[in-house]
């Protein structure tokens, strides 16, 4: 017990000698700060604007993202829906539009009056884009099981995986590349990188391995499978026709889906037979 007292004396001597040390140093570090900001007057005033300018910046971002969410979807998305929304915020669906909306929700686990306005914009933007609605929700459900707040390791994010950053300009109508996890805005802007992908890649599966930025059919891991299986899962479900084996796989199948309160119309190619052209990465 006697042993055990200095033992302990020590320590605690050798902490106090500790902490003293390093207030002192801290306090010196502290004056001399202040001594070479008090001698070198332009070096405060460089350091006050720089943090001003910090915290404007965020309150700017801050202020946009808050626009960002207060804006209407109709401000993104012009004519989103087939027809205005009744009363209780749900869009008008087709019965075959309601069906797959309604596959849709149960598989996925989404709430079926948000599934509603996916699938009704799907079909908006497909007719837009002149890309088949299915395709498009395929690509959705592949990439993000309809999470509209997924991101990846690589920086894409939203329902379409989109890299924000890559394709700034695409997002600048909407707020600028924060608009990403806006589902309508992701929706939009990934239609249009995989409308560009499937014209670079003059068919569909060819323009789903440049969508995920695979350089050959190894490094894209069975994307494009997966892809059009899901997307003929939906056409299943939607009772679309299957397509001929021998018909080349297009972007567009108007022929099959049928748009609301339009006549069903002649199927037929909407690949651009565009000469080769350089891109960046796509997604």
């Amino acid at each position: 017990m006697q042993s055990s007292l200095p033992r302990a004396r020590r320590l605690a001597g050798g902490f106090w000698e500790l902490t003293h040390q390093t207030l002192m140093m801290v306090g010196l570090f502290v004056v001399a700060g202040g001594a070479y900001l008090y001698f070198q007057p332009q070096a405060m005033t460089t350091l006050d604007r720089g943090l001003t300018q910090w915290v404007m910046a965020r309150k700017t971002a801050a202020d946009e993202l808050q626009a960002l969410a207060q804006k209407p979807a109709d401000a993104l998305l012009p004519m989103v829906q087939a027809e205005p929304a009744p009363g209780n915020g749900m869009p008008v669906l087709t019965p075959q539009q309601r069906t797959v909306s309604n596959w849709l929700a149960r598989r996925y686990s989404i709430a079926p009056n948000a599934m509603a306005q996916l699938v009704s914009a799907a079909w908006t933007v497909g007719r837009q884009q002149k890309l088949d609605p299915l395709l498009i929700l395929a690509v959705m459900a592949v990439e993000s099981s309809f999470n509209p707040y997924a991101a990846s390791g690589v920086g894409a994010t939203g329902l379409m995986q989109v890299m924000a950053n890559v394709h700034r300009d695409k997002f600048a109508p909407f707020g600028g590349p924060q608009a990403s996890i806006d589902p309508l805005a992701n929706m939009r802007v990934g239609a249009l990188v995989l409308k560009d992908a499937i014209q670079r890649g003059g068919s569909v599966r060819a323009g789903l391995r440049y969508y995920v930025g695979a350089t050959n059919d190894a490094s894209e891991g069975g994307y494009a499978d997966k892809v059009l299986a899901e997307q003929a899962q939906l056409e299943r479900v939607a009772g679309v026709a299957p397509k001929p084996v021998a018909t080349p796989m297009t972007a567009s199948t108007a022929g099959h889906i049928v748009a609301p309160h339009a006549a069903p119309a002649t199927a037929k190619s909407t690949v651009a037979a565009e000469p080769e052209q350089k891109h960046a990465s796509l997604t």
